[in-house]
């Protein structure tokens, strides 16, 4: 399963963290490659620079933990301005997305019967 690259940019974001916590490029693969996911300096300056478009639900979540911050950051920009691309038929504000992603609020035009099916009846209005 893979994870296409927002418009905001999974490996921007990376690479905006990355920078932010004094870490090479050579740093972060290494540490990614300690959870036991592959990666390497390619992989990492790859992402950062739009060369690979896309990443593994694997890695998002090694990238995600190496960098401290919860996937969803790394996924949609944490900036309230602007859409993400749901599909590629569909974009809905950020904050939408957030949320929908985060499963504390469903996306416009969702059954919230459905929605909610899914969630565990102790997490229910949980945000």
């Amino acid at each position: 399963m893979e994870v296409h690259e927002s418009s905001v940019g999974i490996g921007r974001r990376i690479k905006e963290l990355r920078r932010r916590r004094g870490i090479t490029a050579q740093g972060l693969a290494d540490l990614v490659s300690a959870t036991g996911v592959r990666c390497d300096r390619w992989t990492v300056t790859k992402l950062e620079t739009g060369r690979r478009q896309n990443v593994t639900v694997v890695e998002l979540l090694a990238f995600a933990r190496v960098l401290e911050v919860a996937p969803v950051n790394l996924l949609i920009s944490p900036t309230n301005e602007g859409t993400f691309p749901v599909t590629p038929a569909e974009c809905v504000d950020l904050r939408e997305a957030r949320a929908w992603f985060r499963g504390v609020k469903p996306l416009p035009n969702t059954d919230l019967r459905i929605f909610h099916t899914e969630v565990p009846l102790n997490e229910l209005g949980q945000s």
